[in-house]
């Protein structure tokens, strides 16, 4: 981009230790198609892997866009990198993803459009990157957003500058990254802006091929899910039940009762049918159905570690709970 040229949007992305993603999400960003002149700025979060030198080394080239690299020494979390990012932007359109996403090439210019069609906050499509499907197990991450459900994730996410400076962007109390971005767009709604869901700004989202370890690592930033529902008690109206974020996790409460209650009986049919039973409607609600292995001889070996992996995170909310003083499981 011209050093001249106005922005007419900021991109903001927070990044630590992704180096090879964040050069894929920059090339990514050099192929937008009709945006106009945009910046991005890249706050790198205390990274270890050399992302600092390779933005260094991004800034020196004639990319499409200007590109602005900020370093944080210390890592301070996604919500403090991402209010540096926006506040060091100039543009009145501030557009968020992460370094795990692709945008489309028409992903920025869609988002300029819908706010300068009146759109205060905008949330475009996710869906998990095509050519990864054969990454799903139990216990893969990835996000898909293909209508507004209430959760802002800012993986794909378009602000008006004015609704950032009115809310004060994002609540750095947010540690992890989970939460912090749906509880931005829930205080804006709450001081009269809206959010308009469009399809044609559309990005994928990395399929993190967790194993069960690492899905296990990955737990403790469901801590922010409790401080999202603390902050905002409307957001339970979305669960399948107010003190339960998913059917699953009640189901393997249910089932690990049922399985103690026969170990402490053994011989007592009647606590076998109903342990039978549980374990059937686990199956049924559990990300196996969604993501189950290809060959079936997997299934029974799966069933326990989700099980397992679905208690553990329970247990973490419990204490995340405990802590914020709001019951979520």
């Amino acid at each position: 981009m011209p050093t001249s040229a106005t922005p007419v949007a900021t991109v903001v992305v927070a990044t630590r230790n992704r180096v090879e993603m964040l050069g894929r999400l920059l090339d990514a960003l050099a192929d937008q198609e009709g945006a106009g002149p945009f910046e991005v700025v890249i706050v790198d979060d205390g990274s270890t892997d050399g992302t600092f030198a390779m933005l260094e080394e991004r800034v020196a080239r004639e990319d499409a866009y200007r590109l602005v690299a900020l370093r944080q020494e210390v890592n301070r979390g996604p919500a403090a990198a991402r209010n540096r990012g926006w506040r060091a932007g100039t543009a009145p359109v501030v557009c968020f993803t992460d370094d795990d996403c692709i945008p489309a090439k028409g992903w920025l210019q869609a988002h300029i459009a819908a706010v300068e069609a009146g759109a205060d906050i905008v949330q475009g499509q996710t869906t998990p990157v095509p050519e990864q499907r054969d990454r799903w197990t139990p216990f893969c991450r990835s996000i898909t957003r293909v209508r507004d459900g209430g959760f802002y994730e800012t993986c794909n996410m378009a602000y008006r500058r004015d609704v950032l400076e009115a809310t004060d962007g994002f609540d750095e109390e947010f540690r992890f990254p989970y939460g912090e971005d749906t509880d931005l767009a829930w205080r804006a709604f709450k001081q009269g802006y809206g959010v308009t869901f469009h399809k044609t700004a559309e990005a994928h989202h990395e399929v993190w091929p967790f194993n069960w370890k690492a899905h296990l690592a990955d737990l403790r930033r469901r801590e922010g899910i409790v401080m999202l529902v603390r902050k905002h008690p409307e957001v339970r109206a979305m669960f399948p039940a107010p003190w339960y974020e998913h059917r699953r996790h009640v189901a393997a409460v249910q089932t690990a009762g049922s399985l103690v209650a026969v170990a402490t009986r053994p011989k007592s049919p009647l606590r076998w049918a109903f342990a039978g039973a549980t374990i059937v409607h686990y199956y049924s609600v559990s990300k196996i159905a969604r993501f189950a292995p290809r060959r079936r001889r997997y299934w029974p070996g799966y069933l326990p570690l989700t099980l397992a992996s679905d208690l553990a995170e329970v247990g973490v909310m419990a204490a995340a709970s405990a802590k914020h003083r709001t019951l979520l499981l």
